[in-house]
């Protein structure tokens, strides 16, 4: 399976709202699923986000977190500097 972020510009079924993104998720044979989610960033560090693939049982998890806003400001800041 495969996944990926999209903004609410990009997609033509709802009008664009900026406070959402969406979580697509694609498996053959399978048409691609959407989840609608806050458009918060994402906290990609070790261990919060997290994909995993069990073949035997066929299930597909993604578990993810949201960014705290003071991670979020601190990081802004420290790419500023």
């Amino acid at each position: 399976p495969r996944h990926r972020f999209m903004s609410s510009y990009e997609q033509r079924v709802e009008p664009a709202d900026r406070r959402y993104q969406y979580l697509l998720v694609a498996a053959d044979p399978y048409e691609t699923v959407a989840f609608k989610i806050p458009n918060e960033p994402i906290d990609k560090g070790e261990g919060r986000f997290v994909t995993h693939w069990d073949e035997e049982g066929k299930k597909f998890t993604l578990t993810l977190y949201f960014m705290e806003p003071t991670e979020e400001a601190s990081t802004t800041t420290s790419k500023a500097q």
